[in-house]
């Protein structure tokens, strides 16, 4: 067995606050000043990829890869973000393109994946 070459620390529990999660995309939405992204995947070469666009929404950059964690780190890496928010609309849509590539599901930024019931785990409920 190989042996992790992390450690893993016993946690504890002090909950001081529990906050219960809430957004309004319309009050909290602030456009990141170094541009946007618009994400899409290339079935053809099997790999997902987000075009930087600038406020004259002209493409400028491209990142391609084949999983979400390699195109946000290499977007946060060169810098062509600044605000918080929109590293994590990107990491959400960029894990939703993966999925969409992985079982071959469309995929349209901003819309959720459709997976149909056929594709739903049986459990011996159902």
């Amino acid at each position: 067995m190989v042996k992790p070459k992390y450690k893993f620390f016993k946690q504890t529990e002090k909950i001081k606050e529990v906050i219960k999660a809430s957004h309004d995309p319309i009050k909290e939405w602030h456009p990141d000043p170094k541009g946007y992204f618009l994400i899409r995947i290339n079935e053809k070469k099997k790999r997902i990829e987000a075009g930087f666009c600038n406020y004259k929404h002209v493409i400028t950059k491209m990142v391609y890869g084949s999983n979400a964690i390699d195109i946000y780190n290499t977007i946060i890496r060169r810098k062509l973000i600044m605000r918080l928010e929109h590293a994590g609309y990107l990491g959400k849509e960029l894990y939703k393109a993966e999925l969409a590539l992985k079982y071959g599901k469309r995929y349209r930024q901003e819309f959720p994946l459709e997976f149909s019931d056929k594709m739903m785990v049986k459990t011996k409920d159902s």
